[in-house]
């Protein structure tokens, strides 16, 4: 069966631990998406809270760390080390990619954390 591979980085400020990964995530092709394998793939579960729907939906929570429009902190997510042009409920999953979710910082221009306990290559 095909697979995925997801990351969190909620940062050592706000979570403990500090990050999650998790290899081997099944999925059934152009049927799941990011959203999906957010809600039931990882391990332990993430617990994710969201606002909108359909393409729409976006992610306000993950693992009881919300997003702060008073402090400019929002979750942002990345497929394969690029940042989709659409929600989490619209990016459908094919298999090999490597998802990562970092809790930023508006200011950091919403770019992708590098992090040295996650080196993935598909």
């Amino acid at each position: 069966m095909p697979t995925v591979n997801s990351f969190v980085d909620w940062g050592g400020d706000f979570h403990t631990p500090p990050w999650q990964a998790d290899d081997g995530i099944s999925i059934t092709p152009g049927t799941t998406t990011v959203w999906d394998v957010l809600n039931t793939g990882p391990n332990p579960p993430l617990n994710p809270t969201s606002a909108g729907t359909g393409a729409g939906l976006y992610v306000t929570g993950i693992g009881g760390v919300s997003q702060d429009p008073a402090t400019g902190y929002y979750w942002v997510y990345f497929v394969n080390g690029q940042e989709p042009p659409v929600g989490a409920n619209a990016y459908v999953l094919n298999g090999g990619e490597s998802i990562a979710w970092d809790y930023k910082h508006f200011s950091s221009g919403l770019k992708q954390a590098t992090h040295p306990g996650f080196a993935r290559e598909m």
